[in-house]
């Protein structure tokens, strides 16, 4: 084999065929070459040696950390078990079963004494011991592995002896290849909890038992309020059938004796006697059905004072004010009608409410006066009707006549869009004013803007939700005319202590709306009265029906456009 030596551009066939000089050199830069060469593995060597010692080190604090983190964990989840009223149980077959700490705790064992099998079963209530052996055998021979069972069953404490629950969740694997398995699992003492559902699921009994017993009183109450319900619907119609049987007769006696009084031969004082005893009766008889509604102790009515005075009315340049009357009743009709005339209204008549309707459809009317119970179509749905129609026809003031005066029936009426109530049997001198009050809030309307203080009208209604303006406005409209009756109805009698209430009633009412032109001319009223007994309230009632009629108008314009 031929070696061939490349050093300096030249080739050398073997080594020694060179200079002893030349060989020298070439063996000795070989050999600093091989000492540099294990000089480097060295190096490499220590650092290596080195790097794995620190890894070694660094394994065994890791070791150190993790042993001391799982002393820790270990006696956290002790505490936790011994906190929690738990233990821990371990098997293999072949081998005895072992337990936590917690387990002594349980069963009441001397602290330091480890719990066994043996103490666990001497532990157990005779009651359960049969019943818990019998699980073992199952658990072990039917019971499927892999799957976590329950049990439960009573001990008697070691230290105390008393009787406790324990809960247990066992799960045995399958057994391997060399047929050994394994148990695992935890028991805990659940008396408390125990204790705890017992008396939450008698405060549910209880409750439940309570809920049954208050739907039955419910369901009793409803039936009872059913039955009051009907009750007051029954009284309600007989009242309501009583008053017009008594009071629709009675206005012809009265109405009669008022026709009466007019002629010349029949201003004797045997008439007057007769007409005393008749507005007697009339008060009589409703008070009799007023109580019979409301149950108020009846009161000896005061003699009526009697006004026989007989004033014409004009209308529009001295024409007689046009007037519908409504009334199915024959003799009503006769005397409402003589009434009507005797103080100077042309009258057209309506048997029914629907007759009252298509009358209101052909001819113009200054006022409408509708009796309440008619055949057909009865007051309340003819005044609806009328309402619902267009142009100013639907605006015609609609003076109710009803045989019961009760609040609630006046309130479903006006609610219906009557302009004011008149209670049967009508006197004249009530009718007179109800139409001239009527007729005189037709009059001139532009002229009464500045009866209203428009600031305080319109704050009246913007502090309210839109959804109750509509409301307010109705309530307010019933108002005045509710309590500017009682002021004049006081003022008539003579009842200076109704008058100051209806009175401050009606100031009230009519400040909140700003109806500035009420308020003056009911303290110059009240004023005059105070000095004239007989002082006119013609000024006030024009005020009281223009501001009325005056109110919806306002309404639309300062109120209306803003919503």
């Amino acid at each position: 084999m031929t070696c061939h030596i490349f050093w300096s551009g030249r080739t050398m066939e073997r080594l020694d065929d060179l200079l002893v000089e030349e060989q020298i050199r070439i063996l000795k830069l070989r050999l600093d070459r091989a000492e540099r060469a294990q000089r480097d593995a060295e190096t490499a060597l220590e650092g290596r040696m080195r790097e794995l010692d620190r890894a070694n080190r660094e394994l065994s604090q890791r070791e150190s950390e993790l042993v001391e983190k799982l002393d820790i964990e270990s006696r956290k989840l002790l505490a936790a078990q011994s906190t929690a009223r738990m233990a821990t149980i371990y098997g293999e077959k072949g081998k005895p079963f072992t337990a936590s700490k917690g387990t002594g705790a349980l069963l009441g064992l001397p602290e330091g004494e480890e719990s066994s099998i043996d103490s666990l079963m001497t532990a157990i209530h005779p009651l359960d011991r049969d019943r818990i052996m019998r699980d073992s055998v199952s658990f072990f021979t039917r019971l499927d592995p892999g799957i976590e069972h329950a049990f439960e069953h009573r001990v008697i404490r070691y230290d105390t002896k008393a009787v406790h629950w324990l809960s247990w969740v066992i799960r045995r694997e399958p057994a391997g290849e060399n047929g050994a398995s394994r148990v695992y699992g935890t028991v805990r003492d659940i008396t408390l909890s125990r204790a705890n559902e017992r008396a939450v699921r008698a405060l549910q009994l209880r409750a439940e038992r309570r809920v049954r017993e208050l739907d039955a009183l419910s369901r009793l109450l409803s039936a009872e309020q059913e039955k009051t319900a009907e009750a007051l619907l029954d009284k309600t119609r007989f009242l309501t059938a009583m008053a017009h049987a008594i009071r629709t007769p009675l206005n012809s006696l009265s109405g009669g004796i008022e026709l009466l009084a007019d002629q010349p031969t029949g201003r004797s004082r045997d008439l007057e006697i007769v007409r005393c005893a008749v507005d007697q009766l009339v008060k009589i008889a409703s008070q009799l059905i007023e109580q019979a509604d409301t149950g108020d102790t009846l009161s000896a009515p005061k003699p009526p004072e009697l006004s026989l005075a007989v004033r014409k009315m004009e209308h529009q340049a001295g024409a007689s004010p046009k007037v519908l009357l409504a009334e199915d009743t024959e003799t009503n009709r006769y005397v409402i009608e003589r009434m009507l005339g005797a103080i100077g209204c042309e009258t057209t008549i309506a048997t029914n409410g629907v007759e009252a309707v298509e009358a209101v459809r052909g001819t113009t009317f200054d006022v409408i006066l509708m009796d309440v119970m008619m055949p057909i179509m009865d007051g309340e749905q003819a005044t609806r009707a009328i309402r619902a129609m267009t142009g100013p026809t639907s605006r015609t003031p609609i003076i109710g006549v009803t045989a019961h005066s009760l609040h609630a029936e006046r309130e479903r009426l006006l609610s219906a869009g009557m302009t004011a109530c008149l209670s049967k049997p009508v006197r004249r001198e009530e009718l007179e004013s109800a139409i001239r009050t009527a007729l005189i809030g037709q009059e001139s309307v532009q002229t009464l803007n500045a009866r209203f203080d428009h600031e305080l009208f319109q704050r009246a209604f913007f502090d309210l939700p839109e959804a109750y303006r509509d409301r307010m406005r109705a309530a307010a409209k019933k108002d005045i005319s509710l309590y500017g009756e009682e002021v004049l109805k006081a003022a008539r009698i003579g009842d200076y202590e109704a008058l100051s209430r209806a009175a401050h009633s009606l100031k009230g009412v009519a400040i909140n709306v700003g109806a500035i032109g009420i308020v003056e001319e009911l303290s110059r009223y009240r004023e005059m009265l105070a000095d004239d007994p007989d002082f006119s309230s013609a000024a006030l009632r024009k005020e009281i029906a223009a501001s009325l009629l005056a109110f919806d108008d306002l309404f639309s314009a300062l109120v209306g456009k803003t919503q």
